[in-house]
């Protein structure tokens, strides 16, 4: 087909270079030579005899001026697609549809005129389609098709770290919060109560469980699902937030240049004199669960004005002030133990008691038995009861397992709380919104990094599942002629992970022995998977397995793994909390269960 291509100066087509099709225009044609000029800012010569199909091809008017539907490009490629996206995002125009989906590229910056309350008004009732791509557009079909279809709706929100989950999910919220407001124009009290929560609760769960990472300065460190429970008037009459895999390590431990969760610099900054004194706060440079990773500020964030909105939203939830200062209490205390140091005497000792004394008043422990649970081990033994001195590591581990226990409890409360105020009847239909991690390839892949590119796995498999096999089913069933569409099916790789003796069955069993180290789960894997094609053996010996994700090859350090999947926390440590003299820790470990050895086992 290139050979009998017209070839004129200005046309457009797609030019294969360094193994990549490329949007390019023809910028000069001689006798034996094309000139081409990439849309990229590449430019070629090539001879006019060896300009075949495989190397240009014409490009299709759609994918030239670009279109707001990607189901309708004339070039059905990846290369038309991101082109296409180029195009849009070039203009700030930065949503896509692809059909019913819509593909949000992240701006990095404030698209003002894209929001607010004109803009929600002008996508109300409006069919999709009808105006430009936005995501209030998918708001509203999810709101209308609620009623037209008189069924339960969910907005499905994926995309990699730092692609703007977050700031959707928020967009999603505020365009139903807006239609519920307009539902009940004649009847605003008790139905703005449980939408400023909604959007209230926003602020708080951003602040303790984000945080800034090498891709992106509020990274959401868990996933979450908000059910909005919708009435038969068409407000919002309640709701509930569940979340998942609350990334704890990062308490104790962060990345070079990335911070630890968004609260603890926010505190920091915006507690008043007297506030600072009673929770004994210093510089994030002083605490070593801040300091560690080089990085304690950054010029986009604004821990000040942060805290300021999370205790604003603190008195929507009606969270007593007591209750404000219990919390941050907590919080404070972390810090401080995090800064406890241990030297060698017949077993780990505590060099600097005074830190203890703080952090131990913070939370109302007693101060010996505290220090006890964290360099000694107890366990009953035929009855008799024996005490074992931890060594320098072991009780490090103890003091960040402690930490990572208050703060996980903690964010478990918070959200306890932030349901009891968007309590509401169910007896209608909801609209749910899933937010979850993206899927993230780090230069260091840890435990966490697995477990959130297994869940974005389950969902690109759900992805798949509906938007290829059961509409191509639907396609057969009501005889529509359709061209086969090839897709990647992940199946074979979450069977990798999934089966039996796979990735997950051998880290629970190794796991479970007490014997069972990194380097022999390692070994296993290793041994049971290098002929999996999804499995990936590094080539060197370096402490790491891969795996070929949908999105890329992703290696993943083993060390540290049985000690984050066991997640161990002492009986001997739970029953000191459960002492505490503060009914606000207490409650926080009240759930939380003794070992069938009781409260004095290991």
């Amino acid at each position: 087909m290139a050979s009998s291509m017209m070839w004129e100066v200005g046309h457009r087509v797609w030019l294969l270079d360094a193994g990549q099709w490329l949007p390019a225009s023809i910028t000069a044609v001689t006798v034996t030579d094309v000139s081409f000029a990439s849309a990229y800012g590449r430019n070629a010569t090539h001879p006019r005899s060896k300009l075949t199909h495989d190397m240009v091809m014409p490009m299709h008017h759609t994918s030239a001026e670009g279109v707001e539907d990607m189901a309708v490009l004339g070039d059905l490629h990846e290369a038309a697609i991101l082109y296409n996206i180029q195009q849009r995002y070039c203009k700030d125009k930065i949503y896509t549809y692809i059909g019913s989906i819509i593909s949000a590229m992240n701006p990095y910056k404030a698209v003002n005129f894209l929001y607010g309350d004109d803009v929600i008004k002008t996508y109300m009732n409006r069919q999709l389609g009808e105006l430009p791509p936005h995501i209030y557009a998918i708001a509203n079909e999810v709101y209308v098709s609620m009623w037209k279809m008189g069924q339960n709706q969910c907005v499905l929100i994926s995309g990699e770290s730092g692609a703007g989950k977050t700031e959707s999910t928020k967009f999603i919220l505020s365009y139903l919060s807006s239609m519920s407001q307009m539902k009940m124009a004649g009847d605003r009290q008790s139905n703005l109560s449980v939408e400023a929560a909604i959007l209230e609760s926003s602020p708080i769960l951003e602040s303790f469980g984000n945080a800034k990472t090498v891709y992106n300065n509020n990274s959401s460190r868990f996933g979450k699902f908000i059910q909005l429970n919708f009435a038969e008037g068409g407000n919002i009459q309640g709701g509930k937030i569940s979340d998942y895999l609350l990334e704890k390590n990062r308490v104790v431990r962060q990345n070079p240049m990335e911070r630890n969760y968004h609260i603890f610099y926010a505190m920091i900054a915006g507690t008043t004199p007297e506030e600072k004194a009673f929770l004994k706060l210093g510089t994030p440079e002083s605490y070593y669960y801040l300091n560690q990773s080089g990085c304690v500020s950054d010029p986009t964030i604004n821990d000040v004005q942060d805290f300021s909105k999370v205790r604003s939203a603190f008195l929507v939830m009606k969270l007593s002030a007591q209750q404000i200062m219990d919390l941050l209490g907590v919080v404070s205390a972390i810090l401080h133990i995090g800064n406890i140091t241990f030297v060698t005497a017949a077993g780990a000792q505590i060099s600097d008691r005074s830190v203890l004394d703080i952090a131990s008043n913070l939370l109302g422990l007693d101060m010996f038995a505290f220090g006890d649970a964290l360099t000694q081990r107890r366990m009953v033994l035929r009855g008799e009861e024996i005490t074992t001195p931890l060594s320098l590591e072991q009780a490090c581990d103890s003091r960040d397992s402690v930490c990572m226990s208050l703060y996980s409890n903690a964010f478990r409360w918070i959200l306890d709380r932030i349901n009891d105020r968007l309590q509401g009847k169910e007896n209608f239909k909801f609209v749910g919104v899933l937010d979850i991690f993206g899927f993230e390839n780090f230069e260091v892949n840890r435990f966490e990094q697995f477990n959130i590119n297994f869940a974005n796995e389950k969902l690109q498999e759900y992805f798949n599942k509906h938007i290829f096999s059961l509409e191509q089913h639907e396609y057969t069933k009501e005889g529509i002629n359709w061209a086969d569409i090839e897709w990647v099916d992940n199946a074979e790789c979450l069977d990798l992970v999934e089966r039996k003796l796979g990735i997950l069955d051998l880290l629970n069993e190794e796991s479970k022995f007490p014997k069972g180290t990194d380097k022999s789960l390692l070994e296993k894997l290793h041994s049971n998977h290098k002929d999996n094609a999804f499995y990936v053996k590094p080539k060197v010996n370096n402490n790491k397995f891969g795996i070929r994700h949908y999105a890329g090859d992703v290696f993943y350090e083993v060390t540290g793994m049985l000690e984050k999947n066991r997640d161990t926390f002492r009986d001997d440590m739970l029953k000191v909390l459960k002492d505490s003299k503060s009914d606000f820790v207490y409650d926080l470990f009240e759930y939380m269960q003794f070992s069938e050895q009781g409260a004095g086992g290991a």
